[in-house]
């Protein structure tokens, strides 16, 4: 059967619903129902496990859409029908129960389905679940029996349950019957400890009492019955006898828990949380029930004592209590005043369509006149009002933010109902909160340095409601906006934070409200302040620190412009500077900031607000961005920037103010920094600073120490050098500043000033520290500070070592690529230079030549790609008539094997047009391994051990190991003499030779034997070594056994064990060879290794039959496969020994 829910949903013109899991919700919930349903169940304490699973994941899909709950709403009446149906049937049955001992009902048995009904009026709200709660007059009766006797033992019962029962009765208390004609007397209920009722008590009176009883009673059940309470108040047949009998007993509950326990210090003392759970139980239902009254009548003896709670000061640390009292006072100020009417609304607003369209002048003119003169109907004014009114003004003052906005929202209500020169009179009260403690001095500027941010705050919420609904007429705009303006920069230093984000986010939801009013004669105000108005609420919106202050000054601005249009160029600013624009600093500080500076009526105060508020900020990032950003604006209009902001920045900096004074002390590094570009900005263009050398230098060499970042300061610091050159006592405290014991950021920026040096000991002391350096960040600095000698290639050629790895990874790559930048400033330009570091020390110059084409193998596309670049400069660049021959040689050889690339070619990838990218793996390696070629082996060492070390690394080892392999194919067989030259071209042989070399390194300090057991076997597997001699691979076996000799590292031996089976394929000696090696590690202490051996040995002898072991095959593979070599037991020592007796002779046979 379709779902007609559904099918209305789907209905074309109709609003869809996104409840996705309607009908596995629907289907559980059915499971559910038929579960409680069960009569016989509800004598068991608890729910079947599967009906609680269904309710758990049932409320887990109910709380998904507590941010979008109108989604339930098409289904709410079924789901909400469905579990009263059988809340229903409970509540009758237990009621019946109570009169029957014999028929027990479980207090407990229910818990799911009211726990499901309360996720359900948490996620959607009481009142919209309430429409679906059944309300015949039979339900009253049973209801409050049922909660009435799961009052009596709080523990035995869930407060869900007594939540769901709580709020059904507040809508029972609505049936429009007499509550005396339904009143059966019921008399067998069981006794409360904490209520004393008499046993003939009235059906209502026991309701109240019950009412009470969870009044003191956290969370939701105080709720609960607040509304509860009011409802059954307001009721017509009990307001006169029971409302007045109440708000005393609230009155002396209120009282009573008001008094601290502690009468000597009754400050100190506080309350106790039991008496503020009675305080606030009391002032809620008074909330509640002033709301729901329709007359003050039957209050007027009580209001008095009303006033009396209301200011009492026994509620001041505790805020939930003092909105309570916002909210009772505005209700009741609220209840004694006539609802506000049609024609008191015209007199603060006339909402006319023709009068908000007309540009009319006049009339906007006569429309102010009209609002001065206006005057609202007769209303008579209770004299209790002065005294709401002055205890929500004194709320706008509160610490608590709940507690400010609910004094302004109850202010702006209540003066839309009063008089209109009353509610002037709020206004402007409202305004002198603004001005309280507020220095105003010559020049107009407000001072809010001796204000509270509480105040502030209150107030502009206020003005906000008050705005809203048209209560500021347009003299009282022209004394607000100022203030609301400056409120939108409003900011104070509290120690190294400040406060105000709240009180500039209120100001511009007035700036928002004030867009929304009604009333003609606001847009003429507005014309007159619209540019002093947009562009402060531009500059917030580009340059405020938070982002929902932002955000909030964007809304703002797009209400002006939607509804006022007197903003200027306010569609095409609102373009750029909208929600998503400012939401990112970065972006609505540089670039947003950027463009709409190109208006002119921007420009200035945009610049206005960065050097007189932005660049003062106490937040570091701010101020930062705040620089940046003025750099970006400032060539807009460069003569106002110099006579204007640069003298005031001047006078502020030496004025004794509390920005100036935190620049100085918490600002230095960017001061600094930007000092040193002025300083190197005026050594560029050789500017006379005559005697000021020692203190320019002063100040770089305090920049060097103080700033974080140094690359521009060094770089301003090479031009002052330039410029104006150091002394012997400058450069030696240059000197000093490396060689301080302890490592640091200061330390690093020295090691890279000292570039700028020229002298040949301070080459000498930058080359040592790129080789002894303490940390990796001095040693790349110290290469970085190198690139501008040609001599300290040396040093540069050390650095290109560099393989140092910690926590944070290959952190040599640092020093790696840096070097390979310096040797790329050292040969840039200059055609000679090669030649000159080769008749210099021609050992370093084909060294460093082998480097770098090892450094083409990087696994790093940024070093590859800066190798590569560097390998053509040199090629190709540089003039080859060396005097070495043999480097000569070699440079001849390796421009015909890596040729020049075309004009539009490019060392990085992805440019259009390029053939060729270093940064492409497959397409370097493929170009580079012709390298290997070259007859000196000075150059092709290097050249192959950085394939290796690459071709050993995923994912780029595949392209190097192919390139390798495919290299190999074109190879001869052995060394061939080529025709034109005696000397003999590198064969297959070559390669093999190679791979033993490395393989006869160090094996205790050597990185490079791992990768070149990994490319051995890889090489050999793909079939490109076979081409060589057979007396080339006996040398390779005695390097593995010489690597694999008394080894105990799983890994490396591992890897032997591996290249040992790939050997095994080669030749019939190897294969002898490599099985021996393999049966002796099948002894080996560490398991792993045994099978690893087992493995190869079964691939070796089994699967490729490299040895001839007749008929014992069959029992050899079944030794191997069947065998746990991985563990240690007198099976496995037994295996071995039948494996060896078999073995070993056919081994011995083949030799024969």
């Amino acid at each position: 059967m379709s779902d007609p829910v559904q099918n209305n949903a789907e209905d074309i013109g109709s609003v869809p619903s996104f409840f996705r899991e309607h009908g596995e919700f629907l289907q559980s919930l059915d499971e559910v129902a038929t579960s409680a349903s069960n009569v016989d169940s509800w004598a068991l304490p608890d729910a079947s496990e599967e009906e609680m699973r269904l309710i758990r994941e049932m409320k887990k899909t109910l709380d998904v859409y507590q941010e979008q709950p109108t989604c339930l709403d098409p289904y709410l009446e079924r789901i909400v029908s469905r579990l009263m149906a059988v809340v229903q049937e409970y509540v009758y049955a237990f009621h019946d129960s109570m009169e029957k001992p014999e028929s027990l009902i479980s207090v407990t048995r229910m818990d799911g389905i009211f726990d499901l009904l309360y996720t359900l009026c948490k996620v959607r709200g009481y009142k919209v679940i309430l429409r679906f709660f059944p309300h015949g007059v039979t339900d009253v009766e049973p209801v409050f029996a049922t909660l009435w006797r799961f009052s009596v033992d709080f523990e035995a019962s869930s407060w869900p349950a007594r939540y769901a029962l709580l709020i059904w009765l507040s809508l029972l208390a609505m049936i429009p019957f007499d509550i005396e004609t339904i009143d059966s007397g019921i008399t067998d209920l069981p006794a409360i400890a904490a209520l004393a009722i008499a046993t003939n008590m009235s059906l209502i009176k026991r309701w109240v009492e019950l009412g009470k009883l969870f009044l003191c009673k956290p969370g939701c059940e105080m709720e609960g019955a607040a509304v509860m309470l009011s409802r059954l108040l307001s009721r017509r047949d009990s307001a006169a006898i029971l409302q007045p009998e109440f708000i005393e007993w609230a009155a002396r509950e209120i009282t009573d828990a008001a008094r601290p326990v502690d009468s000597t210090n009754a400050i100190k003392s506080g309350l106790q949380i039991g008496s503020v759970l009675r305080i606030n139980g009391a002032l809620r239902v008074l909330c509640h029930l002033f709301s729901a009254m329709d007359s003050h009548t039957s209050l007027d003896a009580q209001i008095p004592l009303l006033l009396d709670i209301f200011q009492m000061d026994a509620f001041d640390q505790h805020s939930i209590t003092r909105k309570l009292i916002s909210k009772a006072v505005q209700r009741l100020a609220l209840l004694m005043l006539p609802a506000a009417n049609a024609e008191m609304g015209r007199a603060y607003a006339r909402p006319s369509l023709r009068a908000n369209l007309s540009n009319n002048a006049a009339y906007a003119s006569a429309s102010e006149r009209d609002d001065e003169a206006a005057e609202s109907p007769d209303v008579e004014v209770p004299l209790e009002m002065e005294a709401f009114v002055g205890i929500l003004l004194q709320k706008l003052h509160d610490k608590d933010t709940i507690v400010r906005w609910s004094a302004a929202k109850g202010i702006g209500r209540i003066s839309e109902r009063l008089p209109l020169a009353l509610a002037r009179e709020i206004v402007l009260a409202v305004g002198g909160i603004l001005k309280d403690e507020t220095l105003v001095d010559d020049k107009g500027l407000i001072d809010v340095a001796m204000t509270t941010e509480y105040s502030w705050h209150g107030a502009l919420l206020c003005l906000a409601e008050l705005s809203r609904r048209g209560m500021l007429y347009a003299p009282a705009l022209r004394q607000v906006v100022p203030w609301v303006v400056r409120g939108l920069t409003y900011e104070i230093q509290r120690g190294d934070y400040s406060v105000g984000s709240n009180v500039r986010d209120a100001a511009c939801y007035v700036m928002w409200s004030l867009a929304r009013i009604p009333n003609p004669s606001s847009r003429r105000v507005f014309a007159e302040m619209s540019t002093e108005m947009a562009t402060t609420l531009i500059s917030v919106a580009v340059f405020d620190r938070e982002s929902n202050v932002r955000r909030a000054a964007s809304a703002a601005f797009q209400e002006h412009v939607g509804r006022q249009s007197a903003f200027p160029h306010g569609i095409a600013v609102l373009q750029l500077a909208d929600f998503f624009s400012v939401g990112i600093m970065r972006n609505a500080f540089v670039v947003t900031s950027r463009k709409i500076a190109e208006f002119d009526e921007y420009r200035h105060p945009l610049l206005h607000h960065l050097c007189t508020v932005t660049v003062y900020h106490w937040d570091l990032k701010t101020r930062e961005l705040a620089a940046k950003a003025l750099r970006e604006l400032a060539p807009l209009s460069p003569e106002y920037v110099r006579t204007h902001l640069l003298p005031e920045i001047m006078v502020l900096e030496v004025a004794d103010s509390v920005p100036a004074r935190y620049i100085e002390d918490f600002g230095a590094s960017l001061t600094l920094a930007a000092l040193a570009t002025y300083m190197g900005s005026l050594s560029r263009v050789r500017w006379n600073i005559g005697d000021a050398q020692e203190k320019y230098f002063a100040l770089f060499e305090l920049a060097l120490i103080t700033c974080k970042t140094v690359d521009d300061i060094v770089v301003d610091f090479t031009s002052f050098v330039d410029a104006c050159s150091l002394t012997p006592d400058q450069r030696l405290r240059i000197v000093k500043h490396t060689q301080v014991a302890s490592s640091g950021t200061s330390r690093e920026s020295f090691v890279l000033a000292l570039g700028a040096l020229e002298k040949q000991s301070d080459l000498e002391l930058l080359c040592s520290l790129v080789t002894e350096g303490t940390t990796v960040e001095i040693r790349r600095n110290a290469a970085a500070a190198l690139g501008q000698f040609c001599t300290r290639a040396r040093a540069l050629s050390q650095g290109l070592e560099d393989h140092s790895v910690d926590n944070r990874g290959d952190v040599g790559s640092w020093v790696r690529k840096q070097s390979l930048h310096s040797l790329a400033s050292i040969f840039a330009g200059d055609g000679q230079t090669f030649q000159r570091l080769n008749e210099c020390d021609d050992e370093l110059a084909i060294r460093l030549l082998g480097q770098i084409l090892c450094s083409t193998t990087e696994k790093i596309d940024r070093l590859r790609v800066a190798a590569g670049r560097m390998l053509e400069v040199l090629l190709h660049e540089q003039r080859v008539e060396a005097a070495d021959s043999r480097l000569w040689e070699g440079l001849v050889q390796l421009q015909r094997l890596v040729p020049a690339q075309p004009n539009n070619f490019s060392g990085d990838a992805g440019v259009k047009g390029s053939e060729f990218s270093w940064a492409d793996p497959e397409a370097a390696f493929t170009r580079i391994v012709q390298a290997l070629s070259v007859s000196d082996e000075r150059l092709r060492q290097p050249l192959f051990e950085g394939l290796v070390s690459t071709g050993s690394a995923e994912p780029l080892g595949k392209f190097a190991v192919g390139a390798v392999a495919a290299y190999a194919e074109t190879l001869p067989e052995t060394g061939a003499t080529v025709a034109a030259s005696a000397q003999p071209e590198w064969g297959v042989d070559g390669i093999v030779a190679e791979l033993t070399r490395l393989l006869l390194t160090d094996r205790q300090t050597s990185k490079i034997i791992n990768p070149a057991l990994i490319v051995a076997d890889q090489l050999i597997e793909q079939g490109a070594l076979l081409a060589a001699a057979p007396d080339s691979w006996i040398p390779l076996y005695r390097a593995t056994q010489r690597v694999a000799f008394k080894l105990r590292a799983p890994l490396r031996l591992s890897l032997c064990l591996k290249l040992y089976g790939s050997l095994a394929l080669v030749s019939e000696e190897l294969s002898r060879m490599a099985v021996g090696s393999l049966l002796a590690h099948m002894a080996h202490p560490v398991l792993r290794i045994r099978q690893t051996a087992a493995d190869q040995l079964f691939s070796a002898l089994c699967i490729h039959g490299v040895v001839d072991v007749g008929d014992d095959g069959d029992e050899i593979g079944r030794l191997v496969s069947e065998t746990e070599w991985a563990q240690e037991s007198a099976g496995v020592k037994d295996a071995r020994a039948q494996l060896t007796a078999l073995v070993r002779p056919r081994l011995a046979q083949d030799r024969n």
